[in-house]
């Protein structure tokens, strides 16, 4: 499971003149095409425009070193940016209808659908983390329409939009280890660690989020989520997940969802910008995150 850092307030740039990091949950917005972020201890919104991306149907923006990495859905590419929002290019060709991506150890993982562009079909197309093709593993018996891919116990799981498994486990060479989980459930979209290690999963078309044994995959709770898009547990328990509308926060205690931000919803990743970026990034806006471990 990945360590979170975790916030726990909002402060100005002068109050934060000595933090050394800003660590925020950000989330590309797939209507509205801008990076959104928030506060991974409630999930409050702190920039609502962090940085304009380019369309193409926006899934995932995930931290890969120094740079941000945002898969296309229908532009069916990779695009990379800096860490203050300046676009670096593009990983183009051998990809189509891509979703979610996954980093294990020093390699990018992304989930690819489509034949177009000489891609592979139902696959997780791999990359390291300069950017250079590392070929690709087939997933057309195990996971169809592959959605999400989560570095787990060693491991991947790769979720699917459509049988035969809801989520399979894969070595890293993407070799199947097996079923993780396949239930009357469908449709699943991101995967998470919950402070526990169980795995948390956006379930779309079944309008919930799923707790999921960490071992044997198994259903221990679910919630109302309505075309459950991407999902995150915040540092204060709560959990974060996203739809069509735009983000939403579960309050564990009180059983009820509150919309904190609308626009194109979709999956929710760490970003976390070093000194001197991060103060020089959040001085644009005029916020500055201070931050605690949890």
């Amino acid at each position: 499971m990945r360590a979170r850092l975790v916030g726990a307030a909002v402060a100005t740039v002068v109050a934060c003149a000595g933090l050394a990091q800003g660590q925020y949950i950000m989330m590309p917005d797939s209507t509205n095409n801008r990076v959104v972020l928030f506060d991974p201890f409630s999930g409050g919104l702190v920039n609502s425009n962090y940085f304009a991306t380019q369309g193409g149907t926006t899934v995932h923006a995930m931290q890969v070193g120094n740079e941000i990495w945002i898969s296309e859905q229908i532009g069916d590419r990779v695009s990379r940016w800096s860490l203050t929002g300046s676009y670096l290019g593009a990983i183009t060709g051998g990809l189509d209808n891509i979703r979610g991506m996954g980093l294990a150890r020093d390699t990018v993982y992304v989930t690819n659908a489509g034949t177009a562009n000489g891609a592979p079909g139902a696959a997780v197309v791999m990359y390291n983390t300069s950017g250079g093709s590392l070929g690709s593993f087939n997933t057309t018996s195990t996971a169809p329409s592959p959605f999400g891919v989560l570095y787990h116990q060693g491991d991947l799981l790769v979720s699917s939009s459509s049988a035969n498994d809801d989520i399979h486990r894969y070595m890293l060479d993407g070799s199947s280890v097996g079923t993780f989980h396949n239930t009357t459930l469908s449709f699943f979209e991101q995967m998470d660690h919950d402070v526990t290690g169980n795995v948390l999963a956006a379930v779309f078309s079944s309008n919930v989020v799923a707790v999921l044994n960490a071992n044997t995959g198994a259903t221990i709770s679910t919630f109302a989520a309505s075309g459950a898009r991407g999902v995150y547990q915040l540092g204060n328990g709560n959990i974060m997940w996203t739809n069509s509308a735009g983000a939403w926060v579960y309050d564990v205690n009180a059983g009820t969802s509150t919309l904190v931000y609308s626009g194109g919803g979709r999956y929710l990743d760490d970003l976390i910008i070093p000194t001197p970026g991060g103060l020089a990034v959040l001085a644009l806006s005029g916020l500055c995150a201070i931050r605690r471990r949890r």
